[in-house]
């Protein structure tokens, strides 16, 4: 990004005099920069290679679903092309502050409107990513069935392929319907951000919280709720606006290891053996003591 070539190169796409540049917090997988430019400043993120155009525009689909219903606030994405060194993302860039107890709990109110948005199945109009692993998002009508195999079964058969896991200690895709069916109450699709994780959300110095990075599909609130509680990073404040528009539903705390499992996966097959363990306690609490 330091070379006069590469601004050069996102003058010319962008149709922007860049004035300056410096890099900023963006995530593992993509180069980020704030642009000080002839309209202002603008935030980029860039990837390399050639799925990249296919992630960020991935990413900008899902900014745009996360903004339609019009609860909550996301980076305006202004355009998303491809380069002969990757793609580039260019959107707001959004100036950040501490965040209040009143910031927090309009993040956790407007979360649960979010996940008031619906459709009529489980799943996505297309695949998209949890950081650089694949999700695939095909249309269903059982969430048991839709986070048995699409969500478990495809990371653990990643970990089995890299060698982080044996294959007998996978359950099989029948046996965890069987369970997650069981744990379950009546699940309405809802929109999900997908990767709620503290580092996916930021608060701006009018005290405004954005989403950023989803990975969304339509599937069970829950879900983002067991994100927000895996690595931490949300107030009681957050959680206590949430439940006060969305209450909790009996088994809540229950389904949290189970929703869990996906990301503890997910680090699995990203940052390696140090989550096994953590993977393996969780299949043996979720599971029962299943041990293949």
């Amino acid at each position: 990004m330091a070379s006069d070539p590469y601004i050069r190169t996102l003058e010319r796409i962008f149709g922007l005099r860049i004035l300056g540049h410096q890099p900023v917090r963006g995530g593992d997988i993509a180069a980020s920069h704030l642009l000080q430019t002839s309209q202002g400043p603008l935030f980029v993120k860039i990837l390399q290679g050639s799925g990249g155009y296919d992630m960020l525009t991935a990413e900008a689909e899902g900014l745009a679903a996360l903004k339609e219903p019009g609860v909550i606030s996301v980076p305006e994405v202004y355009q998303c092309v491809q380069t002969e060194f990757g793609a580039a993302l260019l959107m707001e860039y959004i100036p950040t502050g501490s965040g209040s107890e009143a910031s927090h709990e309009t993040l956790g109110r407007s979360l649960a409107l979010l996940h008031r948005s619906t459709s009529g199945s489980f799943g996505w109009s297309r695949a998209n990513y949890i950081g650089s692993l694949p999700q695939n998002n095909p249309r269903e009508q059982s969430w048991a069935f839709f986070f048995a195999r699409h969500r478990l079964k495809f990371q653990f058969d990643l970990a089995v392929s890299s060698s982080f896991l044996e294959a007998r200690q996978v359950p099989a895709v029948d046996f965890m319907v069987q369970r997650i069916s069981s744990l379950l109450p009546d699940v309405r699709p809802a929109l999900l951000h997908g990767d709620l994780w503290g580092g996916n959300y930021l608060i701006s110095k009018n005290d405004i919280p954005y989403l950023i990075d989803p990975s969304v599909y339509f599937g069970h609130s829950e879900v983002d709720l067991a994100m927000t509680r895996l690595f931490g990073g949300f107030s009681s404040r957050f959680y206590d606006a949430y439940f006060e528009v969305s209450p909790a539903q009996p088994g809540f705390e229950d389904r949290m290891a189970l929703y869990q499992l996906y990301y503890l996966l997910v680090h699995l097959n990203l940052f390696g053996r140090s989550y096994a363990a953590g993977v393996t306690d969780s299949v043996d609490s979720v599971f029962q003591g299943y041990c293949g």
